[in-house]
């Protein structure tokens, strides 16, 4: 039985300098988390044994008293390093590859698990190591690096991602950072993080805006709100809505006042806005006029955005992302794992989706950056609503079917609507999230000519179980 999980990075950077990162073992602490210290026992080559200890409060302390060292399984100068950690019947492999191209390095990371308990050591050994691998990958580009350069930034415009501490302003920041980006995230309150912060209340005027104004070019990224996976309840929609109107207007409101206009401004949208309907749904088809619900709270977020100084101004009417880490996923997976993972409802409302790689270059364009870093790819977007979604939406039962695959359970018992809406008043989660059917697809990105790299739900699928 093997346990496995792979990620992959492209940096603009040499493959050379981020193997002097990546192939000082005492410097994997300070590039992941996961891990509290790391040192090897001899010169890096194969079969000199080495120790590592996880962060983890409970896991690191029995790690460190009970596992043996681990020992270096390759070692190929600048393309490849891969360690070995034994564990009870099995092993745990760690391997980091790095390949040059299209001027820059992909760095591939791959962990698995072998063994007759290589999911319970996955979940509780390899998943640590593997979570939050953007992040990582941002801190091992400010390590392998060189120093950040003047003031001016040599001309390059400064990307602010405004909601960047949320999961996709995460994935966008690092992305952005690893391309050698100039990234700063405006944030409430500052944390340890990787990327530089800026801090502001979210309503008023203050040092930030000057400090954005000051900015000879300034691209900007507005995906500020509080999660939509909560209940539905009209406290909720009235939270959901005011975190996102009201720092989306004080951003309109600074912009008119800085001595440039925002050269490229993304406003974060959702497929919501569409409401519940099993009609197709592109950028030219008119959202319903909601009196309430996720539609009204979508509709007051675009609006809030009118105004804004900007040469150019992107809505993304983002589908649901899907990625590994996403907190949807856990929602989706654990049912199915315990053989709830029937369809929902009447399993025929469709689910309108986006792998997180895909959105982020949709993200990049809206920039007006290259989808791919490297040069490659769409290198903008038209102005106006772009619909950020897969173009091949599925129904509710079609997505079971998949995460059943995923967890490796070929059954699911069905959930009624009504049994859907109790379970999501114990998970404190919105029912129409899951009842509510949405079939938007990219109208505008097919006519560009994007190139999804994930145009099937299987093949996304498929990715985020690898």
């Amino acid at each position: 039985m093997t346990w496995q999980r792979s990620a992959s990075q492209w940096f603009r950077l040499p493959a050379q300098q981020l193997w002097e990162v990546i192939s000082r073992l005492e410097l994997w602490p300070q590039w992941n988390p996961a891990v509290a210290h790391a040192e090897l026992d001899g010169p890096l080559r194969e079969g000199t044994s080495g120790r590592y200890s996880p962060s983890h409060r409970l896991i690191g302390p029995l790690h460190r008293r009970t596992a043996p060292a681990f020992s270096l399984t390759a070692v190929q100068d600048g393309r490849r390093l891969a360690l070995r950690q034994p564990q009870p019947g099995g092993s745990q492999d760690v391997e980091w590859t790095l390949e040059e191209r299209d001027g820059g390095t992909v760095l591939t990371q791959r962990v698995s698990v072998a063994g007759p308990l290589a999911q319970q050591f996955g979940l509780t050994a390899g998943e640590p190591l593997v979570r939050g691998f953007e992040l990582q990958c941002a801190r091992l580009f400010r390590l392998a690096a060189p120093p950040a350069p003047s003031a001016d930034a040599g001309g390059r415009a400064l990307t602010v991602i405004v909601g960047g501490s949320g999961f996709l302003g995460t994935l966008l920041a690092a992305d952005l950072a690893c391309d050698g980006q100039r990234v700063a995230v405006l944030t409430r309150s500052a944390s340890a993080s990787p990327f530089e912060q800026i801090t502001w209340d979210g309503a008023h005027d203050g040092e930030w805006s000057a400090r954005l104004g000051a900015e000879p070019r300034l691209r900007l990224a507005n995906l500020s709100g509080v999660s939509l996976d909560r209940p539905g309840t009209d406290e909720n929609l009235a939270l959901l809505t005011a975190s996102r109107v009201e720092p989306t207007r004080a951003l309109v409101e600074a912009s008119r006042s800085w001595d440039r206009p925002v050269e490229h401004w993304l406003q974060q949208s959702a497929v919501g806005i569409y409401g519940d309907s099993g009609d197709v749904a592109d950028e030219s088809t008119q959202p319903p006029q909601l009196a309430g619900g996720l539609a009204a709270v979508v509709r007051a977020w675009e609006g809030a955005a009118d105004g804004a100084a900007a040469e150019h101004r992107t809505v993304l009417r983002t589908a649901v992302v899907l990625h590994r880490d996403a907190p949807l996923m856990t929602r989706l997976t654990v049912p199915a794992r315990i053989g709830a993972g029937g369809h929902l409802g009447t399993g025929g409302q469709w689910f309108t989706w986006i792998h997180a790689a895909d959105w982020v270059r949709i993200a990049r364009a809206a920039l007006g950056l290259a989808a791919d870093p490297g040069g490659s790819g769409l290198a903008a977007l038209p102005d106006g609503v772009v619909n950020a979604a897969s173009p091949q939406p599925v129904t509710n039962r079609e997505l079971m079917a998949h995460l059943r695959e995923l967890v490796g359970v070929p059954v699911g018992i069905p959930a009624p609507a009504a049994l859907v809406r109790l379970g999501a008043g114990v998970m404190r989660t919105n029912p129409a999230l899951a009842l509510d059917s949405v079939r938007a697809v990219p109208g505008v990105l097919n006519e560009a000519g994007f190139d999804f790299r994930y145009p099937t739900l299987a093949a996304a699928i498929k990715e985020l179980g690898s």
